[in-house]
Formats: structure tokens, sequence, C-alpha cells
């Protein structure tokens, strides 16, 4: 085990994690929704608050980031992966990303799906680790990942 599989966890996030969120995704996002000129919409995120699963990605005790996920379409949809400026470029992404893919092989879900804005370097993340471009719409790319099926859990091959 890696020393950052050591120290990462995720956490189920309650409504005392709300407000944290809710400041990382806009600060992190506000310079793609200026450039749209998009507000944030306060209201937009609380509706979707208790539509997805919110986890925290924690390190040591400290949060670090959120990882949003919804369940659609015979998907599992990273709707927000947002890490504090401070903790990008070390690898939790990384681990975020084969966390939720290891969350979908355990419900029997064969493919991973995304959305992120053209000029995103996040992307870059994304493809590294096997997310294909399906569409482009609005200099929104659109991406799935296909999960290998024999490393299922509980699968003959694993």
């Amino acid at each position: 085990m890696t020393k950052l599989a050591q120290t990462v966890r995720l956490r189920v996030a309650d409504d005392g994690d709300y407000a944290f969120c809710e400041m990382l995704s806009l600060s992190n996002m506000k310079r793609y929704l200026d450039a749209r000129s998009i507000p944030w919409d306060p209201q937009r995120f609380a509706q979707n608050w208790p539509q997805f699963e919110n986890y925290m990605l924690c390190r040591s005790t400290e949060n670090v980031g959120l990882l949003r996920l919804l369940e659609l379409e015979g998907y599992l949809e990273i709707r927000d992966l947002q890490l504090l400026p401070a903790f990008q470029s070390q690898g939790i992404g990384s681990w975020a990303i084969s966390k939720t893919a290891y969350l979908a092989q355990q419900r029997a879900i064969s493919a991973l799906r995304l959305r992120v804005y053209e000029e995103n370097p996040a992307q870059a993340l994304y493809r590294r680790h096997g997310f294909e471009v399906v569409a482009l719409e609005a200099r929104v790319i659109h991406m799935v990942k296909k999960l290998d099926r024999s490393a299922a859990p509980g699968s003959r091959g694993s």
C-alpha cells in the first residue's frame, strides 16, 4: 500500500460539510464560470446536494476535497471532484478516480462518466486514467471510462 493510500480516505459528507463543499466548488470553478458569464447559483448547489452522493476527501484528519457522484443511465457519474489548491498534483485526484471506479464495480456499473470544461487542465488527469472524449458541446468535454468487468469484485478475474 502506498503512503498516499494510507493517508487519504473517503468519508460520507454530512450537513456540517456543506459550507466547505460549496466554498470549494465555487472557488475552484469561478474562473470557468466567469469565462462563460455564468453566475454561481447557490440554489442549484443546494438542490443537488441531497440528490448526489457527497464524499469528503480527507488526508489524515483534514478535509482536502470533495467527490460528488450520481448513478444515472447505467453510469456512475463524477459530478464534482474538487481539491484545495494546496493538495492538487499530489495524487489525490488519481486516488479518487480509482476509488470511484472501485465503487462502480461493486455496483456492477461498467462505466464512469463526467464533464469537464475544455480549458480545465483536469482533463489531462482524466485522459491518463482512461477516460475518452465522447462529445464536445458548448466548450464542455463529455468523457467516459469503460471499466474492466473482469476486475470487478467477486468476478473470476479478481
